[in-house]
């Protein structure tokens, strides 16, 4: 009798399993690695509901330093952009910034760290097409037609680390940023 309670014990847990399991499953997982194995984009682990709040901290980040997000739904190998964050106010040598990004429509959130050698702009997108807005300063501002730092590849993580609510990253050897999901009611 105490035999089959403690097989009856065992599946159970057993199935109870699965269940943890899933509490355990990262918020982000890396989509595309460069050829030794480093993170170069990120993923949200599920589909994301249109005003959802994803919060990004950014510590000692590199002058010219961006978070590029972009959205998809069920074919994702087909990302738009939709938001360009700068890491630096690097007008004003400011090298933290914190942000929050309000998901515009449901689906699944990419993004990664680029550093830019050219000048920092703002993707926008018109009813004639894709536009880049470049910052010369704070002041000096100019638009032309074309997707915004198509040229520059994403900087690879020296570290990494994932869990339930957040990626933590460290680009360049010394630029930190957090992508987390934030609750809507902070």
């Amino acid at each position: 009798m105490a035999f089959s309670r403690l097989i009856v014990a065992a599946l159970l847990g057993g199935m109870a399993l699965p269940s943890g399991y899933a509490a355990d499953t990262p918020a982000f997982t890396v989509l595309k690695q460069d050829g030794s194995g480093k993170a170069l984009v990120f993923q949200s682990s599920r589909a994301l509901k249109k005003g959802d709040v994803i919060r990004i901290d950014a510590f000692n980040a590199q002058p010219v330093t961006v978070l590029q997000l972009a959205m998809c739904d069920s074919d994702c190998p087909r990302m738009r952009l939709v938001m360009t964050l700068p890491l630096t106010a690097y007008y004003a040598g400011i090298a933290n910034s914190n942000q929050r990004f309000v998901l515009p429509e449901d689906g699944y959130v990419s993004f990664w760290v680029q550093r830019l050698g050219g000048l920092p702009s703002i993707p926008l997108n018109t009813r004639h097409g894709m536009w880049t807005l470049e910052y010369v300063d704070p002041f000096l501002r100019f638009a032309r037609q074309a997707p915004p730092y198509e040229s520059w590849q994403p900087a690879p993580a020296n570290a990494l680390k994932l869990d339930d609510h957040a990626l933590r990253a460290r680009f360049y050897h010394r630029t930190f940023v957090t992508v987390r999901l934030a609750r809507t009611d902070n």
